[in-house]
């Protein structure tokens, strides 16, 4: 008699654990629902090795349970550089700078004014410098590239009224870092302990919620 009650005990603890999460993952009725909403503002992509990454964030809310958002950026300037082997020459140099990301946004809690949603994205970023090409290290940073990072966080977001919403975010960034990728400057050094600087560089960078500044990587969406 007392095994089973100790079984029976082990199942009432099991299913009020499971109700337990239930309860706390599972939307009450006055839950925020977005379904079919379509939101434009400022986001960032979490992992931000090469550059910040902000840019112009659109989101289409496909139910309560799944949003899609797209996040793209461009930065277009003109530089005139040095010829390298004579200083009083210049090379005209047309530049643009590139970001998108594709993210997936899937609310984990919800409640009437506050989502937390899990967050996983891929971001595409490089640089376009119509057909300029350096040779020597100094001038590198100037000549085409690219990068892919992969993004896997949290994002808590308020809705501050029904047609404006701020988020903060955190999470890991994992950077594909090619070795034509754009702005690679490591400062890597030899086995000597010589430091140097290099732009031709490729391999992993795992960032674990180092990539949060002050306000949290802070945007806001306003919704249609």
């Amino acid at each position: 008699m007392m095994k089973n009650w100790v079984s029976l005990s082990a199942v009432g603890r099991f299913l009020m654990t499971v109700g337990l999460l239930l309860a706390f993952f599972v939307p009450d009725a006055s839950a925020k629902d977005m379904s079919r909403r379509f939101g434009v503002g400022v986001d960032s992509p979490i992992s931000q090795y090469a550059d910040d990454g902000h840019g112009v964030s659109i989101v289409y809310s496909i139910n309560k349970y799944f949003s899609m958002q797209l996040i793209f950026g461009v930065a277009t300037y003109h530089a005139d550089v040095e010829n390298p082997n004579d200083s009083s020459k210049t090379v005209e140099a047309n530049i643009t700078d590139w970001n998108v990301s594709i993210r997936g946004l899937i609310p984990i809690v919800m409640s009437a004014d506050v989502n937390l949603e899990g967050v996983v994205g891929f971001t595409a970023s490089g640089r376009a410098s119509d057909g300029f090409k350096a040779s020597k290290e100094e001038y590198q940073k100037y000549n085409d590239g690219y990068n892919f990072s992969i993004d896997l966080g949290l994002r808590p977001e308020w809705f501050v009224t029904e047609h404006f919403s701020l988020h903060t975010q955190v999470g890991i960034g994992i950077n594909i870092i090619t070795r034509d990728g754009t702005k690679m400057n490591p400062g890597l050094s030899d086995s000597t302990g010589t430091a140097f600087t290099n732009t031709k560089a490729k391999g992993v960078q795992v960032d674990f919620f180092k990539n949060v500044d002050v306000l949290g990587m802070a945007g806001f969406t306003f919704w249609f």
